[in-house]
């Protein structure tokens, strides 16, 4: 039987709709689920729904949608001795919040970490690090809850000259490279990336680095210079670990004193890549990931 107007509201409606809920706001599973405790409870068979309990099931939808920026149709809370009817926009609007439920409306400041290398840059650059949960499920919610991580590089108080100038002119280029649940790419920068993965989401990583983001020195001649970000899950589920290279294909290996000799194909100053990740704004929905520990796998200079 529809759940419908007209017809006899079931305990199986309600169940039904109960399941469909706490799917997006309950633990869930892959990229469904929030990691609230504060489920819709089922009801027994042949039992009546009290107001209350509809009045629950419309909450969690309210917030889920809230959380999302999801636009929704008000339904007025029932009452206890209120005529039983159905809700029309209810259906709907559960179809909505599970539709949209990797959106956020809003992320709080991010917190970043700044990995520095300062000896004189030839050749490749190497700076790996990860972003570690305390579990697997807890870096499920931080993505189904629109978390967000990124990372970018820069270069600064180097001696101003055409090889270093092109380096630190292709860090500003490369923007900032985002990665979600399931979605990431470039923002920001200028140029254009010959590699700009929008598809590797936190769902879409394996165990094996894969290619996000390249981008070549676009100045002769220097063009076969790149910064490259590559991204891998641990099989834990809890760790996501990114590896950004620096290639300086045009280095010159000399060992000359830039400060003394101005050596062109030698860059100094300081070397920087951030790490950083964004949690969900908590005003509808509490942080159900939990901290999130980043440590510096590798910084290594080749």
């Amino acid at each position: 039987m529809a759940y419908q107007t007209g017809d006899t509201i079931l305990d199986d409606h309600y169940n039904d709709f109960a399941t469909s809920v706490n799917a997006v706001w309950g633990d869930g599973s892959s990229d469904s689920g929030y990691g609230n405790s504060t489920t819709v409870s089922a009801v027994d068979t042949n039992t009546t729904v009290q107001a209350s309990q509809w009045t629950t099931l419309i909450a969690r939808i309210t917030s889920s949608a809230s959380h999302q920026g999801s636009s929704i149709t008000a339904i007025t809370n029932p009452s206890a001795g209120d005529q039983i009817e159905a809700f029309s926009a209810l259906s709907t609007n559960i179809a909505t919040i599970t539709t949209n439920r990797l959106n956020v409306h809003a992320r709080q400041s991010a917190v970043s970490v700044n990995r520095d290398q300062t000896a004189t840059f030839t050749g490749t650059l190497t700076f790996e690090d990860k972003w570690v949960w305390g579990s697997a499920n807890a870096a499920r919610f931080f993505f189904n809850l629109g978390g967000r991580l990124s990372v970018s590089g820069s270069l600064s108080g180097h001696t101003s000259d055409t090889k270093a100038d092109n380096w630190a002119s292709l860090l500003t280029a490369a923007g900032t490279y985002q990665v979600t649940a399931q979605a990431s790419g470039k923002s920001g920068g200028s140029g254009s990336a010959d590699t700009n993965n929008t598809n590797l989401g936190y769902y879409d990583m394996g165990t094996s680095y894969t290619i996000g983001f390249k981008q070549f020195e676009d100045t002769s001649p220097y063009t076969a210079s790149f910064v490259q970000w590559e991204w891998k899950t641990a099989s834990s589920g809890a760790e996501v670990h990114a590896k950004c290279t620096w290639n300086d294909a045009a280095a010159d290996n000399t060992g000359f004193n830039k400060s003394i000799y101005n050596v062109q194909d030698q860059v100094d100053g300081t070397q920087r890549m951030v790490f950083a990740y964004e949690k969900h704004n908590t005003t509808h929905i509490a942080d159900n990931g939990g901290s999130i520990t980043q440590t510096s796998v590798t910084l290594s200079h080749a």
